[in-house]
């Protein structure tokens, strides 16, 4: 199974043709599948624009869950 996280885009570049993005926690992505992406999903590689709200929903929904399990 596969957990992907929300993160936040701090800033993106062109790279060779290539459109990357540095992420909040420092990682490096590419861009290559999400090119308008603010929010993303991201299994590893970018998979799917969030909005906002659903972005939000989703942190806190994930933050409900640690309290609960803090495993």
């Amino acid at each position: 199974m596969c957990v992907g996280s929300i993160a936040t885009l701090t800033e993106t570049w062109d790279d060779g043709g290539a459109r990357v993005g540095r992420l909040a926690d420092g990682c490096v992505v590419s861009l290559s599948v999400v090119p308008d992406a603010e929010l993303l999903l991201h299994l590893g590689i970018p998979v799917e624009i969030l909005d906002p709200e659903t972005a939000r929903d989703a942190l806190e929904l994930r933050s409900a869950a640690r309290e609960a399990d803090p495993r």
